[in-house]
């Protein structure tokens, strides 16, 4: 672990200018463990697989916390829930309700230096059209009505969304894809996987610090189960029980996240290559996401925690004897109680070890000290530079933030959180002079940081502009703004790397076949190489075979890739590539013997973002959805390059058709470019005002509309829901204040903030800098109000048209309309997955618009007689 170090040495004599006195062990208010434990072995649906030892597993778990040699929590600081009652250990069945009631207790009670348990063994599975959301199984779930009956990775979210916790260790053995029903669609893990868990701190999903998961398997495999216990649980209580003290020179009785993470890594494996059946068996792979490295302590090893205390104890003695002085008092404390993560530090612990032990005098304990403090100092001028980077980025943030935030108190904000990530103790004169940097002028942050930066010495853990990294990542982060974020220097250029093909493939979408474990084309994608080349819906792709790198330099042998048992992800980082370069894939059509092979040539995809109500033969989109009534309908799904454009045609098209009235759908459309909103929101207003941007700092910028080419002659329903953010806030929100359109369905998301993206510091600083509003004033952004109901912010339905969906009905209705994208072998009707659904929105809307052009006619009729 990395401890504190003094700044300098002067004239032979010790400057501890940051080292004072800290209050003994046995002052400090000790931390109150807390854990849930959910194991649950055998489910009343049978369509749910049951865990052959998730239940023994999680009584297991609860003895070892429960322990006082290794965690001693108080029982009743723990939850544990069964599938089958345990009176013994005081058990409560794990339904969904008493799930989720032990993890608003555990939310409520957790204090912010308290450490967390949360175990959960069982089975889980997927919500949602395409499997992008997860939900836990309870013992009274089911299947069919897994939306209401399980708990939803985001009913976890939101219970620890508030969590004062900064100790927060998870334990998972779940299978998302335990269950028997290939109705439901196959779970898939996004960027944001397990994100209820580690939190959420910037729009990219980045994990909250103190926060860690450990995971059996990525979840979407089976762990293997071993004669007493699972795999996972196996090698965790080992590890746990002492197993992984073994950081450093010798076990110092603690076992930390950092440690059990290195334990893991090499018991996972070797317990699956000795007990697997077969090669899936024996190459399961386990996951640590989060805070991997944190010196956070889980547990404690009787073999080696009684010395280390006798020490501390001995130690204490000759604070208060005299014969140490009192400046070394918690940086002696803190390095005995601990093993150091550096070296150099190390070796500083094993002096204050032989001078408690009697092997080195006093004298010579402060020579030695002395000598390892010189060698670790930092240059002044590596920390002046330091102070620099971070008091620029204080100052980038306090101008352009939409909020006002003071400088110092972002630069205090960048120091502990810098200290905390590298799991530093800040010294009590330190962390005084940080307390008060809000009333500081520039001059004395800088001198902070400076003293900060110097404390903390030569380190490995802060080299090649990681102190800087993480400083100012920990100062963005802590502006309370999920949509602000810094990328280091590292980060960016990965993911430049990783985005240099991303929008560059074959144009499919495709999707895990579950009868077969092989990759189902879902649809071709209009106009795509793929789609050109007479790759249908419903082909198995079987193998990928690539004969050139992504930047289309010939490999040295052909790379060839069975699909089976491969992940979407992997597929997808070998289908994309460079513009041009070429793929060959490999389909089984359903009906035919043969396979065919297709090499295609990768290409810069376009997608669709214009749709209509149903495809016409030739694969383009019919956009009358009652050609009677001369309605039209037109959904968008998010705001790109071409979507104003797209939209324009669209409107021509119908129009030539002879256009009464228009439905605009924007439910699950997240937004997107800023201008493209604009120009569609000018299409069907005249002259005035469509969006007013207000940045914290200056003058208001109203964007503002023209009459020429407006569409004015027809009625308009635009429909939105809880999905509908951003850009689509802003078209709802301008037609609805122009009186141009009645709003129907469900209140929007509540996104009204514009980024902008800044380079600092090698990276870039993504910043909220301004907020938007509608014509009339009103405010769309939630996150500006404490969220409730009766708050104004996002986009409400005009009144009466109101029409609240459940979840259940949502995701059929997400489905639905994705579904209708699928582009069908010619003569072969695709077969819907809910033929009986009905969008009860869509007809409301057309109800409407019937109603207006009834009206409409019979207003004419009148003045004609």
């Amino acid at each position: 672990m990395n401890r504190p170090r003094p700044v300098c040495v002067l004239g032979g004599i010790l400057a501890a200018l940051l080292l004072v006195p800290a209050a003994r062990a046995s002052d400090e208010k000790p931390s109150q463990p807390r854990a849930v434990l959910v194991g649950i072995s055998k489910y009343a649906d049978k369509q749910i697989k049951a865990r052959k030892h998730a239940e023994n597993d999680a009584k297991a778990l609860y003895d070892l916390f429960t322990n006082k040699d290794h965690l001693g929590v108080d029982p009743k600081n723990v939850r544990l829930l069964l599938g089958k009652e345990d009176e013994k250990r005081n058990s409560k069945p794990a339904t969904r309700q008493h799930i989720l009631e032990a993890l608003e207790w555990l939310a409520k009670e957790a204090k912010p230096d308290d450490l967390t348990l949360f175990v959960f063994l069982g089975e889980g599975g997927s919500l949602g059209p395409k499997g992008d959301r997860r939900c836990y199984f309870a013992t009274d779930s089911t299947v069919k009505d897994r939306a209401t009956t399980a708990v939803a990775a985001a009913d976890i979210g939101k219970r620890l969304e508030k969590f004062a916790s900064r100790k927060f260790c998870a334990f998972l053995d779940i299978n998302f894809k335990g269950f028997d029903d290939a109705a439901v669609p196959e779970p898939t893990l996004g960027h944001a996987a397990y994100s209820e868990l580690l939190g959420d701190d910037s729009e990219d999903h980045n994990f909250l610090p103190g926060r860690v998961a450990f995971l059996a398997t990525n979840g979407l495999s089976v762990s293997l189960d071993l004669k007493e216990h699972g795999l996972f649980t196996t090698a965790l209580l080992d590890g746990l029980k002492g197993g992984a003290d073994k950081e450093g020179y010798e076990p110092d009785g603690l076992v930390t996240v950092a440690e059990l993470t290195e334990y893991l890594a090499k018991a996972m494996p070797d317990l699956a290559k000795k007990y697997g059946k077969d090669d899936t068996e024996k190459e399961q792979v386990h996951y640590v996401l989060g805070d991997r490295t944190s010196l956070t302590p889980i547990t404690t090893n009787p073999a080696a925690i009684a010395k280390v205390r006798q020490r501390l104890e001995k130690f204490d003695r000759l604070i208060v004897e005299g014969k140490l002085p009192e400046t070394l008092a918690e940086e002696g404390r803190h390095l005995l109680r601990q093993m150091p993560r550096l070296k150099s530090q190390q070796s500083l612990r094993k002096a204050y070890q032989q001078v408690v032990d009697g092997k080195l005098k006093i004298d010579a304990f402060k020579e030695k000290r002395k000598e390892i403090v010189e060698g670790n100092r930092l240059d002044r001028e590596v920390a002046e530079q330091f102070a620099k980077e971070v008091l620029g980025g204080a100052e980038l943030l306090s101008e352009g933030f939409v909020r006002e935030v003071k400088r110092g108190e972002l630069v205090a904000n960048a120091l502990r959180g810098l200290y905390r990530r590298i799991s530093e103790p800040l010294p009590s004169a330190l962390a005084e002079r940080i307390g008060k940097a809000k009333k500081l002028k520039k001059t004395e942050l800088r001198e902070l940081l400076i003293d900060a930066r110097l404390h903390l010495g030569k380190r490995e853990d802060l080299e090649g502009h990681k102190d800087v990294d993480i400083a100012l990542a920990r100062m963005v982060g802590h502006l309370g703004d999920k949509h602000s974020i810094f990328v280091d220097p590292e980060t960016l250029e990965q993911f430049r790397k990783g985005t240099e093909g991303a929008f560059v493939g074959i144009g499919v979408q495709i999707k895990k076949d579950r009868a077969t474990k092989e990759l189902l084309v879902v649809t071709p994608l209009k106009g795509s190489p793929a789609y050109r080349k007479g790759i249908k819906a419903g082909d198995l792709i079987t193998t990928i075979t690539l004969t050139v790198d992504k930047q289309g330099k010939p490999l040295n042998k052909p790379e060839v890739l069975p699909t089976k048992g491969l992940e979407i992800n992997e597929a997808v980082a070998k289908i994309v590539g460079k513009p041009g370069t070429k793929v060959t894939i490999t389909v089984q059509r359903p009906g035919e013997d043969k396979p065919r092979e297709y090499e295609v040539t990768r290409e810069k995809i376009e997608v669709e973002t214009v749709l209509g109500f149903q495809r016409k033969a030739d694969d383009n989109w019919d956009f009358l959805v009652d050609p009677k009534s001369k309605l039209g309908y037109i959904r968008l799904t998010q705001f790109t390059e071409r979507s104003a454009e797209d939209m324009i045609k669209a409107v021509e098209v119908l129009k030539k058709q002879g256009l009464r009235g228009l439905v605009l759908d924007l439910r699950f459309n997240p937004g997107g470019l800023l201008t493209r909103a604009e120009i569609i929101s000018d299409l069907f207003i005249d002259d005035g005002l469509i969006v007013t941007i207000r940045p914290r700092q200056g003058a208001e910028d109203p964007h503002l509309g023209e009459a020429r080419d407006s569409e004015l002659d027809f009625p308009m329903a635009v429909l939105i829901n809880g999905s509908s953010a951003s850009g689509s806030e802003i078209v709802a929100g301008c037609l609805q204040d122009h009186g141009r359109a009645i709003i129907m369905g469900e209140r929007s998301y509540g996104k009204g903030t514009v980024q902008n993206v800044v380079p600092f510091a090698g990276g870039q600083v993504k910043l909220t800098t301004a907020t938007y509003w509608r014509p009339s004033g009103r405010n769309i952004d939630r996150d500006s109000t404490k969220g409730r109901d009766e708050d104004e912010w996002g986009v409400s339905p005009s009144k009466k048209y109101e029409l609240k969906l459940s979840t259940k009905e949502t995701d059929e209705l997400e489905e639905y309309l994705h579904e209708s994208e699928i582009i069908h072998p010619k003569g072969k009707a695709g077969q819907r997955s809910n033929p009986e659904f009905k969008d009860r929105q869509l007809e409301m809307a057309l109800g409407y618009l019937r109603g207006q052009i009834k009206r409409a006619d019979r207003a004419k009729l009148l003045r004609n007689e």
